[in-house]
């Protein structure tokens, strides 16, 4: 018995030492692992210095500077075409850019699409209307004419060098002049001059009843892009027939006898708007005796659209956007199945500063009849109990696809477009998009959970689209126990939500619980 005892003594020492053996090896490997991740630090410190003092020297370029020239040229481009107001970004900003690096300088100075718009403006000198006129080597030239409130012998001086390149003028902007008649002449002395490269011509607050030549096919034979506004007696314009896209803002009520007769030889004109007022019936010419077979898109933002709706004839349309004053029976109700080839449609109120007006069941009996074949419609909130009940009349757009409502006011649930749709959807029609927009947010809005309330509403009956959202975010005070407040209490409105925020009967809700967020 003491035998053995002595037998597995010895061997728990010799277990013991060997375990102790091996205590103290593993203990000099961590040693010799601390030194040399010691020795790794130090090589660390002394290579991230080495860098610091290569950058500190510029031996080595910063990364923007491997950049392409090309590249580097586009990105200021990009950066410059974003600063507004545009005279300021090529008279200000490219000289903050060009003076960054001389990389930067040799991008700016070498690229000639950044010299290419021109400010006749009293902030430039002669000098820098030069240098872009020379830098911008043989490309087409944008011109801008502004901000010329009194007479200066300076617009002669800056209009002349400009003009001996007016064979390359692209684009030409009339904008902020004076109503002094000395202003208004200076700017007229560009009325009879040739410009062979011209496409875009757009001018505010500038008269033309005087029939400037420059605006028709012999003096700008390439013109196709023409915006005029505060216009009165458009019907003595004249205007290259070559035209394709219109835009012309009326005022007053002198429009003469036949508004739209300077359009008469557009038969390309692919795109019009009319805007501002309607002046008299009796002043437009006579119903469908305009023909445009190449209008496309169509907008009416006048008092009284009917009397420019009723003048036309154009068969190929697929965008129409109009205008009502207070009705929209006595806008489309002469005209059943005329639109036939609208695809978009949207409904606008006449900007008069008055509340919306709410369609009857006449209004939506016309807007249908002459629109048959829609497949985007964009309404007010407003309409939506006229247009989206149970067996209305909207049910004949057999081929609606997308439906966009503007102005919701927060806190509202439009229960009868809910109808409307879970109605729809029993023809087993394919789910419609429908996106909410430009909503209408009271000073009286509350905190409940309204948004979750809405998209559990609509979920599974639509494809449902939030666009510019205004997200609310309560900010919670909290007293410490020295009774100083941590965090003022505050309401404060965020900036609208300005992506999207998308999900079908497919998708989760979204992770809110309510338009408030509580941060504390």
């Amino acid at each position: 018995m003491s035998s053995t005892r002595s037998s597995d003594a010895a061997i728990a020492i010799d277990e013991l030492a060997a375990a102790r053996a091996e205590l103290a090896r593993l203990q000099d490997c961590e040693r010799e692992l601390l030194e040399e991740l010691g020795s790794v630090r130090a090589a660390v410190r002394v290579q991230r210095g080495k860098i610091d003092d290569l950058f500190k020297q510029r031996r080595l370029p910063a990364p923007i500077t491997r950049l392409p020239p090309t590249v580097l040229s586009d990105i200021i481009y990009r950066v410059i075409l974003d600063t507004h107001p545009e005279s300021d970004a090529h008279r200000c900003t490219k000289r903050q850019l060009a003076s960054v690096s001389r990389l930067w300088r040799d991008a700016i100075l070498g690229f000639p699409d950044l010299w290419t718009t021109i400010a006749i403006d009293p902030s430039w000198s002669i000098s820098l209307v030069m240098a872009h006129v020379d830098r911008s080597g043989e490309c087409p030239l944008d011109i801008i004419i502004s901000n010329w409130s009194s007479y200066s012998d300076s617009f002669n001086d800056l209009i002349g060098v400009a003009v001996t390149c007016g064979y390359r003028w692209r684009t030409l902007v009339i904008q902020q002049i004076g109503g002094k008649a000395a202003v208004q002449q200076l700017v007229k002395s560009i009325w009879k001059m040739r410009f062979p490269s011209l496409e875009c011509v757009k001018i505010f607050g500038v008269q033309t009843s005087d029939n400037p030549p420059f605006l028709t096919s012999r003096y700008a034979p390439t013109l196709k892009h023409l915006t005029l506004c505060d216009q009165d007696r458009i019907d003595e314009l004249q205007v290259n027939s070559n035209l394709e896209v219109g835009h012309f803002h009326l005022s007053g009520r002198n429009f003469g006898s036949q508004p739209l007769s300077p359009l008469l030889s557009c038969q390309q004109l692919r795109k019009l708007v009319l805007s501002g007022s309607s002046g008299l019936r009796d002043q437009w010419p006579e119903p469908r005796s305009i023909n445009f077979p190449a209008l496309a898109s169509l907008t009416l933002n006048l008092a009284d659209p009917y009397p420019a709706l009723a003048a036309m004839v154009a068969p190929n349309l697929s965008y129409l956007r109009c205008s009502r004053a207070r009705s929209w029976a006595p806008v489309f109700g002469d005209f059943p199945d005329v639109f036939t080839n609208v695809r978009h449609l949207h409904l606008i109120d006449a900007k008069d500063g008055n509340a919306p007006f709410e369609s009857s069941e006449a209004d939506v009996r016309a807007v249908c009849a002459a629109c048959p074949g829609v497949r985007h419609v964009e309404l007010l909130a407003e309409d939506i109990s006229a247009f989206f009940k149970p067996n209305t009349t909207a049910d004949r757009w057999l081929h609606l696809e997308h439906l966009t409502l503007k102005g919701l006011r927060v806190g509202v649930i439009p229960h009868g477009l809910i109808q409307w749709l879970d109605e729809r959807n029993s023809w087993e029609q394919s789910l419609l998009r429908v996106t909410l927009s430009e909503f209408r947010v009271p000073e009286s809005a509350s905190d409940g959970p309204w948004l979750t309330t809405l998209c559990e509403s609509l979920r599974g009956r639509c494809l449902f689209e939030l666009k510019d959202f205004p997200l609310r975010i309560t900010l919670k005070a909290h007293t410490s126990s020295q009774g100083v407040c941590t965090c003022a209490a505050r309401r404060c409105d965020a900036h609208n939500f300005t992506g999207r925020m998308c999900w079908n009967h497919a998708e989760a809700m979204p992770p809110w619980e309510s338009p408030s967020m509580s941060a504390e």
